[in-house]
């Protein structure tokens, strides 16, 4: 999408807050309207289920426990959980909030991850995993992150650091993790939580929250766990 389409989308979501963002419906009056998706468009979300994989999360049809790619694959966080399949209106509604500037998307990723976080039991503070270096609008995982201060009194602390690097898209596992290594830091001025939930939108193949819980770590968080908006399947 161009950079005036892109504005002109913004514009038209500020003056008619009332209509689906996925499928231009009216909401209804009693709808909240800080949720823009309407009843029908939630309802057709595919929501991950169990049973899941105990590492990443994915949706498991023949393993048990775990997937192929978990036992394969050393990563350094304990577990993931996604909100959804990307795929269908998730993928839209991911799609819209990344590259669309369709703000008003970020509080229904947050209701749904505080959904998650509360459902989990898992404590500890949130980490946004950090953009690429140059980026000049906040992304995906920091407008969730702000939503979740704002509206859910989310302790979030923004600790990590990214240098410039290869793009990770048309990269395996291995090879992420290669792009990746050093790559990513814990700012020097900020303290390092004893336990951590890594926030991303993506989870692709788990190398760069692998990187992100890596250097916590190091830097002394003992425990680390991630949640994503979507996973690719």
């Amino acid at each position: 999408m161009s950079a005036l389409a892109s504005a002109i989308a913004a514009l038209t979501e500020a003056i008619f807050p009332g209509r689906c963002l996925l499928c231009g419906g009216w909401l209804l009056l009693a709808s909240d309207l800080s949720i823009p998706v309407c009843s029908v468009c939630r309802d057709e979300l595919h929501i991950l289920c169990e049973p899941r994989c105990a590492r990443c999360g994915i949706e498991l049809s023949s393993e048990k426990v775990t997937c192929l790619r978990c036992r394969m694959a050393d990563f350094a966080f304990n577990a993931n959980m996604s909100l959804f399949a990307y795929s269908g209106k998730a993928k839209d509604l991911l799609v819209g909030l990344k590259f669309e500037q369709r703000r008003r998307l970020a509080p229904f990723f947050a209701t749904h991850v505080a959904g998650l976080l509360k459902a989990s039991g898992w404590k500890g503070t949130v980490v946004p995993v950090p953009p690429r270096p140059g980026r000049r609008t906040p992304d995906a995982a920091e407008l969730v992150a702000r939503s979740l201060e704002r509206c859910y009194g989310v302790r979030v602390l923004r600790t990590l650091v990214r240098a410039a690097g290869v793009q990770q898209k048309t990269l395996d596992f291995e090879r992420r993790k290669q792009n990746l290594r050093g790559q990513v830091r814990v700012t020097p001025r900020d303290a390092v939580p004893t336990h951590a939930i890594l926030l991303d939108d993506v989870f692709t193949t788990g190398a760069t929250l692998d990187a992100c819980a890596r250097a916590l770590r190091e830097a002394g968080c003992a425990e680390v766990n991630t949640v994503t908006l979507v996973m690719e399947e």
